[in-house]
Order: structure tokens, then sequence, then C-alpha cells
């Protein structure tokens, strides 16, 4: 079995699949990077058929906080890249466990690879994707969840003295 992480949150931060399920576009500012995600239940209430909604979250690590992030978690499965895979850059915080990902060309934050996050847990492979991302998206449709769990996970954020106090020593 795998090893279980004493951080992590009691209930993950995806809801049960209710059968309902809904299809939805995300791309890039810019466009270049294009991908379709498949998830149950649907995000928003005129699609969820009475079953609840899926709630995005809103994480408070270092990362999510500075950028904006609000992220839903669909399985590997349910994700397809249709285009600009080329464009997309990587960037590892904390533990560099997920690749956070962005565009090369307009800075996007797109989503990040928790691949191994769920293989540490047990859980199925999954990605996190930037609803924000969701073309036409209003957020003030969306149910947002908040998850304080990260905001103390190691290592600590901590970039030091500006750059300017360091090259006075």
């Amino acid at each position: 079995m795998p090893e279980q992480q004493q951080d992590l949150p009691r209930e993950p931060p995806w809801p049960q699949e209710t059968g309902v399920w809904a299809t939805y576009a995300l791309h890039c500012h810019c466009g270049a990077i294009c991908c379709n995600m498949k998830l149950s239940p649907p995000l928003f209430e005129e699609e969820a058929q009475g079953k609840g909604v899926y709630p995005a979250t809103s994480c408070n690590c270092s990362y999510c906080e500075r950028v904006g992030y609000l992220t839903v978690h669909p399985l590997v499965e349910n994700v397809t890249f249709t285009q600009g895979l080329e464009h997309r850059a990587e960037y590892l915080t904390g533990n560099q466990t997920a690749p956070l990902w962005f565009c090369r060309n307009c800075g996007s934050a797109i989503g990040a690879d928790v691949r191994g996050i769920m293989e540490k847990t047990g859980a199925p492979p999954r990605y996190g994707l930037n609803v924000r991302m969701l073309k036409d998206v209003d957020v003030k449709k969306l149910t947002i969840k908040e998850i304080t769990f990260m905001k103390n996970m190691p290592p600590k954020y901590d970039i030091g003295p500006p750059e300017h106090e360091r090259s006075q020593s």
C-alpha cells in the first residue's frame, strides 16, 4: 500500500461522481494551448440535474494564492489536450512533485500535473486544471471550496532577502 501523508486532507478536493457529466473546453489567454475535460458532477447548477456540482478549489499554498488558481481535479483519462503542448512550460515549487503548467507565449496558469501526489496517496492519476481558463467562464456561477491543508506543508516558502539586499552583503 502506498505511504500515506499525514498532512493530506481527510476528504479529497474532488466530489464523488454522480453519473451526470459535462465536457468543458479550456484554453490559455492567447489560445495556443487548448484542452477538453470531462467532469462529474458538472460545474454549474443548470447542468447538474439536481445531483450537486463539482466545486472549484481555492488553495492557500503560496503559488495558488499568488496566481489566483481555482482548480478542479479531473482524472487524467478525462482530459485531452487538443493543441499546443509545445507551448506548455513547467514550473516546480516546494517538494517538486507537481509540475505547474503555464503557456510560454502568454503566461497563463493552466494547471498542474498532480499524478505524483496521487501516486503517493494511492489515488487514481489526476490533473489540477485552472477553471479560470474555461472558455467563456463566469466565475461568479462557480461553487468555490477553500482548502487550507497546503499552507504549512514543507518545504516552507521562502525566497530569502530581496536581490538588492543580497548584493550588499
